[in-house]
């Protein structure tokens, strides 16, 4: 601690910083990521994970073939 004027001055400076401002949209837009964190493309095997194209690929050269769709493709009811 510092006892007299002088430590106190040459002490770390403490500055307050305002708080960032809230965004002016509520709403939130996710879009799914693979696991190497790139945009997630298709959904692969039946707890449909979502992966990009390679990774897609490279699930697909197992030896068996997982079920793969591209994202949002076959739920829509239209």
């Amino acid at each position: 601690m510092a006892k007299k004027q002088e430590e106190v001055r040459r002490l770390a400076s403490v500055y307050a910083f305002k708080a960032p401002d809230k965004p002016k949209r509520e709403t939130r837009i996710f879009t799914p990521t693979c696991g190497c964190g790139a945009e997630a493309e298709w959904e692969v095997y039946d707890t449909l994970q979502p992966h990009c194209t390679r990774h897609k690929n490279e699930a697909m050269t197992s030896t068996i073939k997982p079920f793969v769709r591209p994202i949002g493709g076959f739920d829509d009811a239209s």
